[in-house]
């Protein structure tokens, strides 16, 4: 299992969420989920560009890659660009059990 965290900084919510919508469903495609998505509570939050981060899981690397090289998920560029100003994408390399 890998685990993918993208920080969003949206410019048209609809937009957003038209192609969060379609993004989701291609994703399931290649037993990827979303497991969260939510808006930072700026009050609390270090930083102020970030307007949604979302959590996925996906069973492997390769299974992302896929994913994001999916025609369907191609086709989505413009309403991407449209939805969403900046992206950072962080996928799980060696995970770190600090509980031991």
């Amino acid at each position: 299992m890998i685990h993918v965290i993208v920080l969003l900084e949206a410019k048209d919510a609809d937009a957003l969420q038209a192609f969060e919508k379609q993004a989701v469903a291609i994703m399931k495609k290649y037993g990827g989920k979303l497991v969260a998505a939510f808006e930072p509570d700026a009050s609390q939050s270090s930083s102020g560009n970030t307007t949604e981060v979302h959590y996925l899981q996906f069973p492997t690397i390769e299974a992302f890659r896929k994913y994001r090289t999916d025609p369907r998920h191609i086709e989505l560029t413009e309403l991407r660009k449209k939805a969403i100003l900046n992206t950072t994408v962080f996928v799980s390399g060696r995970i770190i059990d600090y509980g031991k």
